[in-house]
Formats: structure tokens, sequence, C-alpha cells
């Protein structure tokens, strides 16, 4: 009763200022001096906060500015202690913001009544996320989790989308990798080596800008110090940056910073050529994400009633971002993963968000949503839920690039999902991405109608089959040549006589890809489908689900072939990790070299001292080998092969080789369920089947290799 006496009196003293000012007009200003000036600090930092709280007008911002703003700092633990901190904390944060007082301004974040938020206040955040996002942000991203998504209008909301996008496409520590750049540039112009990202190291305490960040991660990676680099820095003129000691929720704040640290080191490690490190990275990072566990927000009501329609809570909701909806390959991951959890490998609910400006191929991203809840941003979630839930990645979200075993093991994640192909296969699981597809196509066969239509323009007959072949280039993907991932790239020129081959066997072609590939070649029987206008993405998996067989490589569309089990040849092959090939795949791999000259062998190839070296020209530079493209004869061979899988007329067993070869590969079911193509291993035999035991640098990277995996 007496709060509200207080709150009727406040309300109608308020209203009287109100009344004054406005009568006043310009005239009130040396009212206004003089009452700030007669008053005591606190009293006019009251009248301030009271008069806006209530009023919603900005008549005392210049005098609170000149009155109060030179003693905020003498005053700052009063300031921001209850009630102001919190009953008037939108206020305050206004009033901080006027003075410059940012970095206060986020201690009081979590604070924020959303619900009372109006356009002034959301233009004065919205100059901070500006001016934060320009810089160093990570104080700002990592309370993304209190905001109230869903009570923002959608004129605000995007105000702080941004940084959600940010986060999710990796680009969190942007202003660290800025200043990693400019010292590399500045090291390199005065004569040292380019340190590039390698060795983790070193590149720790040279990549972060947080000082107790480095130390942590020094610590629980067991890493060698390295203070030098510290001294170095600071020497320069390093400002290191730090959560407020303040905060009130800096554990939890400090924490969430941790655990994207480590989601970038995933990245790192892996392109720097020291994929050996994710096992242990990705360990730590779920041992993280397990403590932010015990402090997971609670849903808002809206979030609430999705869960209820899902039927599970938000502590079992396994989180899967746009990464794995982004890239075709990525769908291909999520298909295993979805088998994983099918033979029991790990449990949850799956909820996929995607975004609908980065999908790679939607008719096939579709394909998921019989068997796992997919939420895409702009078509079926509304922009406060889906942030919300993305703004939850610390606390709930499933990596792509790593896999923990529930007995605590870590390893890529690509080379637990070809084991798990491979057991899945072995217990004669069908293809659930293929079931889901036909049976939509009997529903609704308006695609099957097109694909008729193509067939009779491209001149096929009844009965004619074909063969689609996509072979990786650097225009799609805007690659520099002998740069980069452009080292699994391959030239079309190998590719000619085993097409040849196919047309001379009655069969077609159809050459896939985007539609900056280089052109093909013209031959009959060949179908530039890349560069045609027919292309559109839904007849790309159409056209693949109705191929007698698919020739590959290691790129992301072959996992469309490997979904639906379509035989498939993939050749020029070069992967650090795990491979997700099914039964009726035939692989030749890209020869890699030593230095000397000599040739790697299985066990080499798969063996933790050299396959971390395959992602990027620069790394296998830095491994001292070479990597050369698969020749005409290999590519053609395992095409025949393929091509004798396939055939519906075959009635003799397929051709193998000896399951002996197997014992040379280091990772176990590194090839999925798939086989060497015969041709390709006969050829190289002197050099792939070396004894795996006569290197001794190579034992220990086996037995590492076979604990991880099969104990």
């Amino acid at each position: 009763m007496i709060r509200s006496w207080k709150g009727s009196l406040t309300a109608r003293v308020v209203k009287a200022i109100s009344w004054y000012l406005n009568a006043a007009g310009d005239r009130a200003e040396p009212f206004k001096d003089l009452i700030f000036a007669l008053l005591t600090f606190r009293q006019a930092f009251m009248v301030a906060l009271i008069f806006r709280r209530h009023a919603h007008r900005n008549e005392f911002d210049r005098q609170f500015r000149y009155f109060c703003g030179p003693h905020l700092e003498k005053e700052m633990q009063w300031v921001l202690s209850k009630p102001r901190s919190d009953q008037y904390c939108n206020e305050l944060i206004l009033f901080l913001l006027i003075c410059e007082k940012e970095k206060r301004v986020l201690e009081l974040f979590p604070n924020i009544d959303w619900e009372r938020v109006d356009d002034e206040f959301m233009e004065s955040i919205g100059q901070l996320i500006k001016k934060l996002m320009s810089g160093y942000f990570m104080e700002l991203l990592a309370q993304a989790h209190t905001i109230n998504w869903t009570a923002l209008r959608p004129q605000h909301l995007r105000r702080f989308a941004e940084m959600i996008k940010v986060m999710l496409e990796h680009r969190s520590f942007r202003f660290e990798q800025k200043s990693f750049e400019g010292r590399q540039a500045d090291a390199r112009r005065d004569g040292d080596p380019e340190l590039f990202e390698a060795p983790l190291d070193r590149y720790v305490p040279e990549y972060f800008c947080d000082k107790e960040l480095i130390e942590t991660l020094v610590h629980q990676l067991d890493l060698p110090r390295h203070d030098d680099i510290l001294v170095a820095r600071e020497d320069h003129g390093q400002y290191w940056e730090r959560f407020p000691a303040d905060h009130p929720q800096r554990e939890v704040l400090a924490e969430i910073n941790l655990f994207y640290a480590y989601r970038n080191l995933l990245l790192t490690t892996y392109h720097s050529g020291e994929g050996f490190h994710v096992p242990q990275v990705y360990i730590k990072l779920t041992d993280t994400q397990q403590r932010l566990r015990r402090h997971l927000p609670a849903p808002s009501a809206e979030l609430k009633v999705l869960l209820k329609k899902l039927e599970t809570d938000l502590p079992d909701v396994k989180l899967l971002s746009p990464d794995w909806s982004a890239l075709i390959g990525h769908n291909g991951h999520l298909n295993v993963h979805l088998m994983m959890r099918e033979m029991g490998w790990w449990q949850g609910q799956p909820l996929l968000l995607a975004d609908k400006d980065r999908i790679a191929n939607k008719p096939f991203l579709s394909l998921f949503s019989d068997i796992c809840p997919t939420l895409t941003l702009g078509e079926n979630a509304s922009p406060g839920v889906w942030h919300e839930l993305a703004s939850l990645t610390p606390f709930l979200g499933d990596s792509h690039q790593a896999f923990r075993f529930e007995d605590g093991r870590a390893v890529y994640w690509n080379d637990a999902g070809s084991l798990a192909l491979k057991q899945w296969e072995s217990r004669q699981r069908t293809f659930p991405l293929r079931d889901i597809y036909d049976r939509r196509l009997l529903a609704d066969s308006r695609i099957e109608q097109t694909y008729q239509d193509y067939r009779r323009r491209w001149g096929m007959a009844d009965g004619d089959w074909f063969v689609c072949l996509h072979v990786r280039d650097a225009q799609t993907r805007n690659d520099t040549e002998g740069v980069g991932e452009s080292i699994r790239n391959a030239s079309l020129a190998t590719y000619i006589e085993a097409v040849r081959h196919i047309t001379e066997c009655g069969g077609w072609v159809v050459r896939m890809g985007g539609r900056k590939v280089p052109p093909f070649p013209k031959m009959a029987r060949v179908i530039d489908y890349a560069r045609s206008d027919d292309q559109f993405p839904a007849m790309d998996i159409h056209l693949m689900r109705r191929a007698r067989m698919f020739i590959g490589t290691t790129s992301g569309f072959a996992y469309v072939a490997t979904s639906f089990g379509i035989p498939t040849a993939m050749v020029n092959a070069l992967s650090s990790i795990g491979l997700l090939w099914s039964t009726d795949t035939r692989f030749a791999l890209k020869p890699v070299h030593r230095t000397d000259g000599r040739m790697l062998s299985l066990s080499e190839w798969t063996s933790e001292q050299y396959r971390w070296a395959y992602p990027t020209y620069e790394s296998v530079a830095r491994a001292e080998l070479v990597v050369s493209e698969s020749s005409s004869d290999e590519i053609l061979e395992t095409v025949r092969e393929v091509l004798d899988i396939s055939d519906p007329q075959r009635t003799g067993p397929a051709p193998e080789v000896d399951v002996g070869w197997e014992r040379h590969v280091q990772v176990p079911g590194f090839f999925g369920s798939s086989r060497p193509s015969k041709y390709f291993l006969e050829k190289h035999a002197r050099n792939l089947l070396r004894d795996p035991w006569a290197d001794r640098s190579l034992r220990g990277g086996y037995r590492r290799a076979a604990s991880y995996l099969l104990r």
C-alpha cells in the first residue's frame, strides 16, 4: 500500500514538472540548472532517473551530463547498486551512455528490461553495438543469452541479429584475427618467419587479446608457456581486454568466452595442419559447455510452446547450428549424425537452425524435416525464437567438427562419422534420405515429369542410362589455384578418357557443379548441365537419384550420392579426416609424395604424422609433401569398376580387392564402407601396401588412432 502511494505521488510530481517544462519551454533551462546546482549528486541523479523513468522524456539529460557526469566514477558503487541497477536499469544505461561509460553499461546488460525498451533506448544501444562490433566485442557476445529476444520488436531485434550472424559464421574473434594478421605482416616486413596459425602453443598467446583467457587455455591444454610473446606484445603497446571484475555474471561470461575460444581453435588447428589437437580441444570445449549448462537460462514463453510441441525440455536439446545446413557436404554429415543417434551413439532432441539465405540446396535440406525438426529463419520460425536458440549455442550447441563418445573420448567428427556409416551398413540398414525422397516422389511427381522433359530435349531415348560427374574446380569456389583449399581441385583433361568410355558403352554423362565451372569440351552424349539454364536445386538432387553411378571427389556434393546409396567412383581424393563413403564406392587417392620423391604408403597417408597436412597447399608445403592428381588411367579404371558394380545385368559378384589393405589404414573406418579401386591399389601396391610396422615412427600413431576409435 505504501509502495502504491509512493508511486502515485511520484507520478503526480513528474506530471507537474512535465506540465511546467511544456509551459516554460526554453525559459525552463535556467530553472533546471538551478535545481541541479542546489541538489547533492545523489539527489540530482535520482531526480533525472525518476523523471526519465516516468515521463519518458530527456529534458534533464544536459544537466545530468554537466552536474552528475564528473562525479560518476567516484560514486559508481552507489550508482550501480539497487534500486538503480534493477528498477531503473534502462534509464541508468541511457545516462551512462550519455556520459560515455560504455564498460559500465556492459555490467548492467543482464538487467535490461527488454519489455520496456523504446526507440530512443534502442537507438543508443544500437550505436554501442555498432561501435563494439567494429572492434573487440566478446563482452557483448558473451551476454547474448541474457537478451529477451521474443520481447523485441523486429526493428529492434535487427540491431542484435548481426552479432549472432557473426558468431554463427565463426567470426567472433575477427578483431583478434585482424590484429594477428597485422602483427604477422609487420613480422614478415622485419624479416621474421611467418607464424600463420601453428604451432598451437605459440598461436594462443599470439592471437587472443584477453590475458586471462590465454592463461586458461595454456593451463587447460597443458601447452608450453611463451611469456616472451606476451612481453613482446606489451612492449608494442598491447591492451589486454578483460571482463569487468564486478560483473554479476563474470564467471559465466568467462566460461562463454572460453567456449568460443575452443570453438575457434577447432577450426584453426585443422586448417593449419595441426588437426591432431582437435580431440583434446573438443574435450575441453565440452567440459566448458557442461559447466555452462548449470547456468542455462529459462526459455521464453514462445520457446516453451515450441519445446512442448517437440515433447522435450530445453536441457535435452542438441542445437545444430546453420553450419550443418549451409554446405551440402555438411548436409551429408547431418545425415550420418542422425544415423549415429539412431544407433545410440548420442542422446537428446536434435533441433536444426537454418538461415534461408545460407542453405546450399533447399530441396535436399528439406528431406531432414522428417527426421530432425528444422527451424528456418525467415520461413517457419519467428526471429525471436530463432535468435534466442542461437544465443544458447555455448550451452546447447552440437559441433559438426568433433564428436565425443559417452565414455569421454573425442575424435574429429568425420573420423567418428565414417566409422558410424560402416557400422550402419554392416547392419543392413537402408538409406534414410533416399527412402524419404522416394516417398515424396510418389506423392508429388512434378520433378520427375520435368526430368523426363529434359531427357527428351537432351536426346536421351527411353532406357538410356547416364552418369553424374562432378569435378571440384577453382572458379565455382572463387579459389586461387595453388593457394589454400584449391589443393583438392582437379583438371578436366584427365577425365576425358573415362567420359569417352561411358559414352562408347551407350551411356550419357551429365556434368554437375556451379554455374561458374569451366566449360566441358564438346562431346557426343555429354550434357554440360552445370552451365545450362536447365539447372536448378531440385533437379540437381533428382539427377543424382536417377543416375546409374556418380563420379566425384572429396567435395560436398559427393555426399548426396552417399546419402542416396548411389554407386560412386571417388577419384582425386584427398582428406585428412574420415570419409562418409558407402559400400558401392571405389576410390583412387591423390598420390602424395615426400620431397625426396617417395610416395606415401596407406599407413603413412592416414597417419597422425602426415594426414593433418592435407587441408591446404600451405600446410602440405610445411609438411614437406607434394600432392599430385589422379592420372587418366586411374580415373578410367575406377569408373570401369563402378560401372560393373552398378550394371543391372550383372549376375556375378562385384569385383573386390583383398580386405588385407585395411590393416594398412591407421584410422579404423577412415574410408567408411568403401574400397580402393582394384586397379589403383595394384598399380601402387609396392608403395601403398608397404608394411605399416616397417617405419617405427608410425607405430605410436597407429596405436593412438586405434585406441580412440576401437576401445
